[in-house]
């Protein structure tokens, strides 16, 4: 059981590191990986408890920021589209 919670602990210490650097190429692989260390381990033993839950309030951090970076890139969209219009009015009119 020692491995199963090194590797948690270096998964959270990992996923913290991307969410910092807002690195969500490497938070994707990370999740997968993630997901297979806990399938395989299961969850029944009480050692793992604590773990699974830091590990469950970092994904809760992640889900805030994933949807905090969504807002900004669809804000970055939506200005980019009426820029793009203005300029095609600009440009029928003149």
């Amino acid at each position: 059981m020692q491995p199963t919670l090194q590797a948690l602990a270096s998964f959270q210490n990992a996923l913290r590191e991307a969410l910092v650097q807002q690195d969500w190429a490497a938070i994707g692989a990370l999740d997968a990986q993630c997901r297979a260390l806990i399938g395989k381990a299961g969850v029944s033993d009480p050692a793992l408890h604590k773990p699974l839950e830091e590990l469950s309030r970092i994904y809760a951090e992640l889900q805030q920021a994933a949807r905090a970076e969504r807002e900004r890139i669809a804000g970055e969209l939506t200005r980019l589209n009426q820029s793009i219009r203005v300029d095609q009015m600009y440009k029928a009119f003149g």
